[in-house]
């Protein structure tokens, strides 16, 4: 079925759009996307800042070819420091005190009896992450508790665990946690909302709450997609894209590049129509240490070959053991509740349409991209792929839960 505008520009995702966005974090951000969503296209649910954050955490305590990796993978090689603290600013900014929007960050870093951060390294860090650092015995009962409770209460209550286990020998716990709840500029209608057929990623039909609202949005279309502008109260906004019916899934998630991100945010325009969106809840955990492998920074985790020489130890050699991630979102008529928790365990030891005469009619009811942004700074501040909004706690094929609270 052919939209209710007919698209006359090149694509979202064309093949000469540019690859590369000028904001780091954005790059970042479509990169780990690419690497992280699954081949089934079941459901992802990450924050791109929380990670790039906390990543970059211990890229301040790295050195060498190791160094170099981190900051290809975090998309800041060539930047000199200005730059560097430049983008991560950008990055805190999000966090910044604002009304009608409750958005909280955090950062902390806690240090094992048996290993030292550099104090030049460790100066930087509080500074420029404005990152908490507390000296703590891994080996005592109290250790992961203490790191899930700091956890909770960043997290407003939403993440209540992230770990279940420290090994002995882990040197050094670097954390980010964010939470964000804001309502809808124009919420959804209770009263609308009827059950309707969802198409899941695996061919399933699901009878779901579908919320409906009509009004005018930033809204753009082409060939292969759909895309709408949903505004929360206090500056930030939930993109969602749809692609179209018998669209290649895999094909179209894979051209996601920042690039095409950057194409598909500059052909907005103000339209009426007609949203049908499900209502849905998130929870999705894994290690994402093989998706940052594959975005070059194997070094970092081979203990024959890992270079952080920011943490001084009586049990060498250093490595990073796990990068463990968890997210979890509430979509409703009122708006959006979600929090994300990012720990890194490092160890020792061994186009625009011109028809204005229809309104256009988006009914979500297939796998869709969504992504909350801070329109004052461009930042993706939670961005994933619902390919079952019935299905609560998706995961990745081959990941574990064995680090994390079901």
């Amino acid at each position: 079925m052919r939209w209710p505008f007919a698209q006359k520009r090149s694509t979202l995702l064309a093949s000469d759009v540019n690859e590369t966005s000028q904001s780091p974090s954005t790059r970042f951000a479509f990169k780990l996307f690419r690497e992280l969503v699954a081949e089934d296209g079941s459901n992802l649910f990450f924050p791109p800042a929380s990670v790039m954050l906390c990543l970059a955490m211990v890229y301040e305590v790295s050195s060498g070819e190791t160094r170099q990796s981190m900051a290809k993978a975090l998309e800041i090689a060539g930047l000199g420091p200005v730059d560097v603290k430049l983008a991560i600013d950008a990055l805190k900014a999000v966090f910044q005190r604002r009304e009608h929007v409750e958005i909280l960050g955090a950062n902390s870093l806690w240090c094992s009896a048996h290993a030292q951060v550099r104090s030049e390294c460790l100066a930087k860090i509080k500074d420029l992450y404005d990152a908490e650092p507390v000296s703590l015995d891994f080996a005592s009962p109290d250790a992961v508790p203490t790191i899930n409770a700091w956890v909770n209460e960043k997290t407003q209550g939403k993440i209540s665990r992230i770990l279940d286990v420290l090994h002995p020998l882990a040197a050094l716990v670097a954390v980010n946690a964010i939470y964000f709840k804001g309502r809808w500029t124009k919420a959804f209608q209770r009263e609308l909302t009827r059950d309707g057929l969802f198409t899941t990623a695996t061919g399933q039909q699901k009878q779901l709450p579908m919320m409906c609202e009509f009004g005018t949005y930033l809204y753009c279309e082409d060939s292969h997609s759909q895309a709408v502008v949903l505004p929360y109260d206090g500056g930030m906004t939930m993109h969602v894209i749809l692609p179209a019916e018998r669209t290649d899934v895999r094909h179209f998630q894979k051209r996601l590049t920042s690039g095409a991100w950057e194409s598909y945010l500059s052909r907005f325009d103000n339209l009426p129509g007609m949203i049908q969106m499900p209502r849905f809840k998130l929870d999705w955990r894994a290690p994402i240490e093989p998706a940052l492998k594959a975005m070059g920074m194997e070094r970092a985790f081979d203990p024959k070959r890992a270079e952080l020489a920011g943490i001084q130890t009586e049990y060498p050699p250093v490595w990073i053991d796990q990068v463990l991630h968890r997210a979890v979102a509430e979509v409703n008529e009122e708006g959006t509740e979600a929090a994300a928790a990012t720990i890194v365990l490092v160890r020792c030891g061994s186009s625009q349409n011109e028809r204005r005469g229809r309104d256009f009619r988006m009914v979500i009811n297939r796998p869709f991209l969504v992504a909350i942004r801070d329109g004052r700074t461009g930042t993706i501040l939670f961005m994933g792929w619902v390919g079952d909004p019935g299905k609560a706690s998706p995961s990745l094929p081959g990941s574990t839960s064995k680090s994390l609270d079901r």
